[in-house]
């Protein structure tokens, strides 16, 4: 048998979709291509073959400028970004889609939480793309690019064009979380030790 080893590689990461869209929020278009079908791959897994449909409609957004693709499922209905869950907020309500097409992230599951631990309504609802254009607040969630607002979505300011007060206010309550900054959310953190030089050596 061979044994199984783990090494987890750990490094300064800036961020994902720039820091002025962490502060400011990033321009996004709905993308020709669509979500895969429920029934052409098994799209609950996290393999890397799923992301050539991501890299295309991302490779799509960049050419024509934008910083993220949103994705459609085949029934024209919100279903993600590229890499990230998306989220809305209307009339102070938040709004997400359903699981059936999306990939269930650990961020979207965070915040979820999060949001009903500060008292927001939330609800799980297909979504329209005219809904986006019409929401107060448009905003995503991902592993790498943490909780970003969508300012623009197809050359249409959302809101008032900046990132809003409830993606905001869930944007620091996330990051005070994951730095370890607040009790409540402890359980979602897993301290690792840091591998004594004389063990790297020993091992090389």
């Amino acid at each position: 048998m061979n044994p199984v080893q783990v090494a987890i590689a750990v490094w300064p990461w800036g961020a994902y979709l720039s820091e002025e869209g962490l502060k400011r929020g990033i321009r996004a278009k709905v993308s020709s291509y669509a979500r895969m079908h429920v029934n052409v791959q098994m799209v609950r897994s996290k393999c890397s073959g799923q992301y050539v449909n991501s890299f295309l409609a991302n490779r799509e957004a960049a050419l024509s400028g934008f910083d993220e693709a949103i994705l459609l499922d085949p029934q024209g209905f919100v279903a993600e970004c590229t890499g990230e869950n998306l989220f809305l907020v209307k009339s102070g309500a938040i709004v997400t889609p359903g699981t059936a097409t999306i990939l269930e992230g650990i961020t979207r599951d965070a915040l979820l939480t999060i949001a009903r631990d500060l008292r927001y309504e939330v609800r799980e609802a297909a979504i329209s793309r005219d809904q986006l254009y019409a929401a107060d607040e448009v905003f995503v969630c991902g592993t790498a690019a943490e909780v970003v607002a969508l300012r623009e979505i197809d050359f249409r300011r959302i809101g008032t064009g900046v990132m809003g007060p409830v993606a905001a206010r869930i944007q620091k309550t996330f990051h005070d979380a994951v730095r370890g900054r607040l009790p409540e959310y402890q359980a979602w953190l897993s301290p690792v030790g840091v591998a004594r030089p004389e063990a790297l050596s020993s091992s090389s």
